[in-house]
């Protein structure tokens, strides 16, 4: 087992604190963005509720005046009714039919027109221009359905030059059959000053449309819109899909994406929505969002900084203390471990073997006649033939828990768990051959690699035994070894107790 070996030392401080570093610094970026998002949300909140009060302060006003416009309708058609209708003069049955609001600033006028259309009666003079609106959709409306009730027609251009839109109500007959329709026209021009009296934002839109997708006014105003039909876009499909609510969308008249927030108006066919832009809603959100980001990213930047810093720091220190601790348990020339490296592990595999009732060998072996062949080659050719006997050790080793050492000179040790005495045998008869084949290829050099000499000992650590009755037992093998001629492998039988110690020292 050499240095590399050495039993690992978990994961290091450094990473822990890059991991703990990024963990915060991904934290505060995740806090931020939903703070980021919860101030958006907020930001759109605020412009939902400040769109639907202005929507429901208009829807209010327009409804109110559709009303009290109907209720003159009305009036009118009740008086058509009376018996006494047909003997007024023309000047009666102006007062009689028509009260102050048919004469209304933006209201236009108020008209009766009989079965086909015709202009009987209007309310700003006696003498009507008979025009037939026989054409009209107000008109054809009331014809077909006699339960219509309040009709509001699509816009269209007067005789004036005005855009319009009339509100009728069917006259019947006392059969219930047609008699004709009481309309009261309004100037879009009206609904042009009520959108006019908002602050704008650029980019905002208010709209009023008919349920059949006829656009009645919208500021920024455009006369070519006028009647233009979007029945068939996104938007007017989200708005008929429900009385009320709000939406983030593009428009298809200008490109701008806006908050719509709309509403019904009462039971009449129209819809008014309030599109706030997007860019006025989220503009100062964003501009503060920016500041705020590039302030946290500076932070995060250099929280990860310090982190990159500190890592580098430890990893440093890490290793210094690696190399420290390789060096305090790792023999500086043959790159195996020394012997308090090998004292250590000895005392951890007897322990383990214990628990497990399993047998721990142990080789010992020695250089043969080291001594004079450094006296003769000198020491540099010493140190080389001992690393090159270390070679042979690590050569031999096939297993991860196989364990060598130098003990001491030219003396080596190598540790191996779990294997029998005949095992261990064996395991040294490879080294021993390692070792003749590296003699081999120096082709008998007079100061190529000594032959070795090994003792092996194997024991079944129990109550009663210590590690140091194992590396008695080797050096007594060793011992044997070299009285026997050296270069050889020798077994000892290893039943030493309590009782046979001082036998086998």
């Amino acid at each position: 087992m050499t240095s590399s070996h050495l039993p690992a030392r978990g994961r290091s401080y450094a990473f822990r604190l890059s991991a703990l570093g990024l963990t915060i610094t991904v934290g505060f970026m995740v806090v931020f963005g939903i703070v980021l998002n919860t101030g958006r949300e907020r930001e759109r909140d605020q412009a939902r509720l400040a769109a639907a009060n202005v929507v429901t302060t208009i829807n209010s006003d327009i409804e109110r005046n559709l009303e009290i416009y109907d209720l003159s309708l009305q009036a009118v058609a009740d008086g058509v009714k009376l018996p006494e209708y047909q003997h007024f003069s023309p000047a009666m049955r102006q007062i009689v039919l028509f009260d102050r609001a048919a004469n209304a600033r933006d209201m236009g006028s108020i008209s009766i027109l009989d079965e086909n259309g015709i202009v009987t009666v209007n309310s700003r003079t006696l003498t009507p221009v008979p025009e037939n609106f026989s054409d009209k959709d107000f008109f054809i409306v009331q014809q077909k359905n006699p339960n219509a009730g309040p009709y509001v027609s699509r816009p269209w251009l007067g005789s004036d030059g005005e855009y319009l839109i009339a509100v009728s109500r069917r006259l019947s007959h006392a059969d219930g059959s047609f008699a004709g329709v009481v309309i009261g026209t309004m100037r879009l021009n009206y609904f042009r000053e009520l959108f006019g009296k908002l602050s704008l934002e650029p980019g905002d839109a208010v709209t009023l449309i008919r349920d059949d997708g006829s656009l009645v006014m919208r500021l920024p105003f455009d006369a070519a819109m006028i009647g233009r039909n979007v029945a068939a876009t996104r938007i007017f499909r989200k708005m008929v899909s429900s009385e009320s609510g709000a939406f983030e969308d593009t428009s298809l008249i200008d490109g701008v994406t806006r908050l719509f927030v709309y509403q019904h108006i009462g039971d009449y066919p129209l819809m008014l929505s309030y599109g706030r832009s997007v860019e006025t809603i989220y503009g100062p959100w964003r501009q503060r969002s920016l500041r705020s980001g590039l302030i946290v990213v500076c932070l995060c930047a250099t929280n990860v900084a310090l982190i990159v810093f500190l890592a580098r720091t430890l990893r440093r220190r890490r290793d210094a203390e690696y190399a420290l601790a390789v060096s305090a348990t790792t023999d500086g020339l043959t790159g195996l471990c020394n012997r308090r490296r090998l004292d250590e592990l000895l005392e951890r595999e007897w322990r383990r073997a214990m628990r497990s009732q399993t047998t721990i060998a142990l080789l010992m072996i020695d250089a043969d006649r080291f001594k004079a062949f450094n006296d003769r080659f000198g020491h540099q050719a010493g140190d080389e033939a001992l690393a090159s006997i270390a070679g042979c050790l690590e050569k031999a080793s096939r297993r991860a828990g196989d364990i060598s050492a130098r003990y001491g000179g030219e003396e080596f040790a190598v540790l191996l768990p779990g294997l029998s005495l005949a095992e261990a045998v064996s395991h040294a008869e490879v080294i021993r051959a390692n070792v003749m084949e590296l003699r081999a290829d120096q082709q008998d050099r007079p100061d190529s690699t000594p032959t070795i000499s090994i003792g092996a000992a194997a024991l079944a650590p129990r109550r009663g035994l210590e590690p140091k009755d194992l590396i008695k037992a080797a050096d007594l093998a060793l011992y044997k070894a070299k009285r026997n001629g050296r270069n050889r492998t020798e077994p000892v039988v290893t039943n030493i107790g309590p009782a046979n110690r001082s036998a086998a020292a």
